[in-house]
């Protein structure tokens, strides 16, 4: 066999996060007496998008970030009598109960479980991933399971991947691979790692940085599984 390790990232790769953050922020948004308009949503995904990238430069932190972004927004719409520490807390909370898998997710790790070593590597707020994680079917067959917040570095930083191969027994970097649906994230993050990457691309982005695209699973259980 080929591939003995696999990498893999969590939302929107395995988990379909837009439907959770979709859910969550409404839910918090009304709540707080806020209005969960095409706007206001808009608004947060710009702001939110613009720190998770400010991230990924090393230019915040995530206990920052989890914050500034309800700050940013409540600025947004003036409305100063709101704390934003509570009402990130609530959203934490919230999104943490939604966990729902993307279709296929679950076929595709249960056919390598047993066959490949697999560590969850994600780019999240710990709390909320964990609480995400107790509900998931999927995660008593993770072998190491990483989290940014957690290890006090985020992708493309390679340093979660390492810390995955070193946990799983990984010597041999060309039996490894990392998948993922960010390209400036996993997939970087495998090329500063040294490893091949799959780009879960299922909106049809190319790329010449992945070693492999795939629009589906089984497309990915093909390079997977290959002898």
């Amino acid at each position: 066999m080929g591939y003995q390790y696999l990498l893999i990232d969590n939302d929107n790769t395995l988990m379909d996060f837009n439907a959770a953050e979709r859910q969550a922020l409404s839910e918090t948004l009304v709540n707080a007496g806020l209005p969960a308009d095409k706007d206001t949503c808009e608004a947060y995904h710009r702001i939110n998008d613009a720190l998770w990238k400010a991230l990924e430069r090393g230019e915040t932190t995530q206990a920052l970030l989890k914050v500034e972004r309800f700050r940013q927004l409540l600025q947004y719409l003036n409305r100063t009598d709101i704390d934003e520490n509570e009402i990130a807390a609530a959203y934490a909370h919230n999104l943490g109960n939604y966990a729902d898998l993307l279709p296929g997710a679950d076929h595709f790790i249960r056919s390598l479980h047993g066959k490949i070593k697999i560590a969850l590597i994600s780019n999240g707020v710990s709390s909320i991933q964990r609480s995400r994680l107790a509900l998931c079917p999927l995660t008593e067959l993770f072998d190491v399971i990483l989290i940014s917040e957690e290890v006090g570095a985020a992708k493309p930083d390679p340093k979660m991947l390492f810390m995955a191969l070193e946990k799983m027994g990984c010597t041999d970097k060309t039996k490894a691979v990392m998948m993922g649906d960010s390209l400036s994230a996993d997939i970087p993050a495998a090329v500063h790692a040294g490893v091949d990457s799959i780009f879960f691309s299922q909106k049809g982005k190319t790329s010449p940085l992945p070693t492999y695209t795939v629009n589906c699973y089984e497309k990915a259980l093909a390079i997977l599984l290959a002898e």
